[in-house]
């Protein structure tokens, strides 16, 4: 079962298709996510060989389960399996972040405390600041969906107006049901919002040479042609 595609559906442009192979991560337990780490090198070979333009590695509790090294290893065997572009949830979340000027990081997360402190740690390890973090302390998938984007809004907003240092709000989690409200939160704060999602769908289109921007998902989509230039290879 695979809670996701919806709010990619709301997002990509109507001449974008979607290819989604699930990791079938139901809650945020060591086991789930190992389960799904396991999955990753197979589920990379069978999209290459549908031919897929770009493979999006969705997830970040799962590819940073063992760490900024274990993601690195990560990359590099992806890399051996496919010739295609890729790119994995933390890659794209941390473009995001950096797409839209940010240094200094507020999370706004759904996640159990120590999966979103972990989370923290590796956008350290990333060079960014994280000057604070909040965490609803979920670890069931399919509670996360259910969320009232209202409520996941104020959590975003209360964050930011709490830490006024921080100069980018980060939101994980690619079920959480945020993508209705990133403007909102951005109007609300005066910050510009990265969203799981948002950042992949971003780094994706890049990745494909998408060039026009799209409206009503944050400044990350609405500025989307201006950083083609700098898409990676």
């Amino acid at each position: 079962m695979w809670f996701e595609g919806a709010w990619w559906q709301e997002i990509l442009p109507p001449d974008v298709r979607l290819a989604v192979l699930s990791l079938g991560v139901s809650r945020l337990r060591d086991e789930d996510l190992e389960r799904a780490h396991a999955q990753i090198l197979d589920k990379v070979e069978a999209l290459d060989a549908e031919g897929v333009d770009v493979i999006n590695v969705g997830g970040s509790p799962v590819v940073t389960l063992y760490g900024r090294a274990g993601h690195e290893r990560l990359i590099r065997e992806i890399g051996a399996r496919t010739s295609r572009p890729f790119v994995t949830a933390l890659q794209a979340e941390v473009e995001g972040i950096r797409a839209v000027g940010g240094r200094r990081v507020l999370i706004a997360s759904p996640y159990p405390s120590a999966q979103t402190e972990k989370r923290g740690a590796i956008l350290a390890e990333e060079g960014l600041s994280v000057v604070a973090h909040d965490s609803l302390d979920i670890e069931r998938t399919r509670e996360i969906t259910m969320l009232d984007p209202d409520r996941v809004a104020l959590q975003a907003i209360d964050l930011a107006r709490a830490y006024p240092e921080g100069d980018v709000v980060y939101v994980p989690c690619g079920s959480l049901p945020v993508t209705s409200v990133i403007d909102r939160i951005e109007a609300a704060t005066g910050r510009p919002v990265v969203t799981c999602v948002q950042a992949q769908v971003h780094a994706c289109l890049r990745r494909a040479g998408y060039d026009q921007p799209i409206e009503g998902y944050g400044q990350l989509l609405r500025t989307l042609g201006e950083t083609l230039a700098a898409a990676p290879a």
